[in-house]
């Protein structure tokens, strides 16, 4: 009990430390002495860099198994838990549970991640718009502090895919990541400074991040209330 208190708590002030750090991004591009820190090849090592991220996530969504190994992480919860029963099979990442059953959808009659999918959705607009952006020079159409606003509520909204299921899960996940794009971009139109993109892009790492841990820890409490794979 006291354990999963503490996973709580954890969890909590991660989601804090998340929401400070986006409130700091509308203050510090409007930081006009930031502007000095600029060089020539700006545009193209934050393009790289993001597009570095993005391409990683793909990666995961296509090789799951060699990124467990990679982390020493698992969708499935239950070996975290317990050793559980033979006849439990995984779908979509997650074990053939119905406690599981949102976080899968059904196209012609395979299960996938709901998480997985919106995350790959996310990640090829993604993808496409920081291309069009920091390498083919497209000018974003908007520049506005409230962009950035938008781009940071959706990547909160991203942390509570948990509470989400099904196709609306999969459409969370894909806002998470467009989120994030969106956010880069503003932040760079606004703030013109390497210092503010990179803070950004590790903004970005950091909540991608707590997002797998918030998934990690909500399956894990899942299996630890249920059991019944177990007996």
């Amino acid at each position: 009990m006291e354990q999963a208190q503490a996973s709580r708590v954890s969890m909590a002030f991660l989601t804090a430390v998340s929401i400070v750090g986006l409130a700091l991004i509308p203050v510090l591009v409007l930081q006009p002495y930031l502007e000095h820190f600029e060089f020539s090849i700006r545009h193209s090592l934050v393009g790289a860099l993001y597009s570095a991220v993005c391409l990683l996530g793909v990666a995961a969504v296509f090789y799951p198994a060699k990124c467990r190994g990679l982390f020493q992480k698992t969708q499935n919860p239950m070996p975290q838990v317990h050793k559980p029963s033979s006849s439990v099979q995984i779908r979509g990442h997650h074990p053939d549970c119905q406690n599981y059953s949102g976080n899968r959808i059904w196209v012609w009659g395979r299960g996938f991640c709901a998480a997985c999918s919106g995350l790959l959705a996310g990640a090829i607009i993604a993808l496409i718009g920081a291309a069009l952006y920091f390498f083919v020079g497209l000018d974003a159409p908007w520049a506005s502090v409230w962009l950035v606003a938008l781009g940071e509520a959706w990547m909160l909204l991203g942390l509570a895919q948990i509470k989400f299921a099904g196709y609306v899960k999969m459409i969370v996940n894909v806002i998470f990541v467009v989120g994030s794009c969106v956010t880069l971009i503003e932040a760079d139109v606004l703030g013109k400074s390497v210092l503010v993109d990179l803070y950004v892009l590790g903004l970005i790492d950091f909540l991608l991040w707590l997002r797998i841990l918030l998934s990690e820890w909500n399956n894990k409490r899942t299996c630890q209330m249920c059991q019944s794979c177990f007996l």
